[in-house]
């Protein structure tokens, strides 16, 4: 079997020297040892608090190369940002023949406390199986190792090192949505907003941006009155409204507004992006298609 490694650092990849963590080339190797890597691809290294879509890029070639007559590809990478890459590798790889595991830990391998290896020894096992699709491994604390689709993964929150997905971890098959579709994403295009109490709608000046992500509370319900106000003095510009399981009637909204029910926050936002880059005209009808598994159906 064999399996390339695409080192990009995070905890994972790091060493704690003088109460910092510093991407290490010994956490590589010693990653490389435990999934038995025939290959380490790790020019691209950065903690993901850093990533932009630049390095997106980078990372979405690095892979293909990493790919190329291998049974499976570890990449490594940090928590920060994980359910982002996550979501754009996904699509990117939407019609890949081969498993893409990403894998992340809460503390360095060194730390005898890390999830690491059983992230790693999981993601080995995992790859032998031949499951095709870009995937998440991690584990939880108290918990075993989960496999997580890598459209379906939701963000992990700051005070906890707890990551959860939505909906089940099949990668359904490629719809073929995305391919010929140029990935080299760019900044400033779509805004994401999140709720508050006392919202300021006024704050926003959207008439610059191709669409918007609206996200609802947890119950996927929103203050309606400040919400239709706001998208009524923003006709122009596509608000996709995040609603998780919440359906509104279809006469609560502004025609500008299109409900996305069942998709996590990021697999919504770099979708969008995506359609952007390329130009789509119907973004509406572009993000409501399945593309590998992203809307739980």
């Amino acid at each position: 079997m064999i399996i390339n490694l695409v080192a990009t650092g995070g905890t994972i990849g790091s060493r704690l020297v003088k109460g910092e963590l510093v991407i290490s080339d010994a956490a590589t190797e010693q990653i490389a040892a435990v999934i038995g890597a025939n290959k380490i691809y790790g020019d691209f290294k950065i903690h993901s608090a850093g990533v932009e879509f630049a390095d997106l890029n980078t990372l979405r070639l690095t892979i293909e190369k990493a790919a190329d007559g291998a049974d499976g590809v570890v990449v490594t990478h940090g928590t920060d940002t994980l359910a982002f890459t996550a979501s754009y590798l996904a699509y990117a790889f939407s019609s890949t023949k081969i498993p893409i595991v990403l894998c992340a830990a809460d503390k360095p391998l060194t730390d005898v406390d890390s999830n690491g290896f059983d992230v790693l020894n999981a993601a080995k096992g995992f790859i032998a199986r031949g499951e095709r699709g870009v995937y998440v491994l991690y584990k939880n604390p108290g918990e075993v190792v989960r496999i997580h689709h890598g459209a379906r993964l939701i963000p992990a929150h700051m005070h906890e090192n707890f990551y959860f997905s939505l909906g089940g971890s099949t990668f359904t098959p490629d719809s073929g949505l995305m391919r010929g579709m140029n990935f080299e994403l760019e900044t400033g295009k779509v805004l994401c907003i999140i709720p508050y109490m006392g919202m300021d709608y006024s704050a926003y000046d959207v008439k610059n941006y191709a669409a918007v992500v609206q996200v609802a509370y947890h119950s996927g319900r929103i203050n309606t009155v400040a919400f239709n106000k706001f998208a009524a003095n923003n006709p122009n510009v596509p608000i996709f409204l995040l609603s998780a399981d919440k359906k509104y009637a279809a006469n609560t909204f502004p025609k500008n507004v299109v409900q996305c029910p069942s998709i996590t926050q990021t697999a919504l936002y770099i979708k969008l992006l995506i359609g952007v880059k390329n130009n789509v005209k119907d973004l509406a009808a572009f993000v409501k298609k399945n593309v590998c598994g992203e809307i739980v159906e």
